[in-house]
C-alpha cells in the first residue's frame, strides 16, 4: 500500500469510529486480522474485532476520540489519540454508570492488501481503573 492509501484508510477508519459504526470498522480489518490492547488482550478475526468496537460504543454512548496526525513508515502507521467518555453501565465489570473515563493512548497499525492486518493500542489501563476507583493503591 502506498502512503496515500494508508492515510486514506486511516481517515476512513476515523470517520467510521466517529460515526460509531462497528461493522464498517471491522470490515477495514483483514479477515484474520489481529487487535491488541491492554483492555482486551489479543483478539483475532474480523468478527471478534467488531465485537470489541461494539463493546466500547455500548459502554460509552458519549465516547469522544480525537486523533493526532498519523506517522507513516512503510506498511506501518502510528497514531496518538485521546479518549473520553462516561460509562453507561458496568465497564469491565467494575466501573459504574456515570463514571467519566479519560485517557491518552497510541495505536500502531500494520497494513496489507488494502486492509488493517493488525493494530496494537497502548494505554495505561491500570491507571484508568485506579482513577475510576476500581483499583486501590496501598500507601507506600
Amino acid at each position: 500500500m502506498t502512503r496515500e492509501d494508508i492515510l486514506s484508510l486511516l481517515s476512513s477508519h476515523q470517520e467510521a469510529f466517529l460515526a460509531r459504526d462497528a461493522t464498517r470498522l471491522a470490515l477495514q480489518h483483514a479477515p484474520a486480522g489481529v487487535f491488541q490492547s491492554p483492555a482486551h488482550g489479543i483478539v483475532e478475526g474480523r468478527e471478534a474485532i467488531g465485537d470489541v468496537y461494539r463493546y466500547w460504543f455500548t459502554a460509552f454512548p458519549d465516547l469522544r476520540l480525537t486523533w493526532g496526525r498519523p506517522i507513516v513508515d512503510g506498511d506501518r502507521a502510528g497514531v496518538f489519540w485521546n479518549f473520553s467518555g462516561t460509562a453507561h453501565g458496568p465497564f469491565f465489570g467494575a466501573v459504574g454508570a456515570g463514571t467519566l473515563i479519560e485517557m491518552p493512548g497510541a495505536a500502531e497499525y500494520v497494513f496489507g492488501d488494502g486492509l488493517i492486518t493488525s493494530v496494537r493500542h497502548v494505554f495505561d489501563f491500570s491507571g484508568v481503573l485506579m482513577r475510576a476507583g476500581v483499583l486501590k493503591v496501598k500507601p507506600g
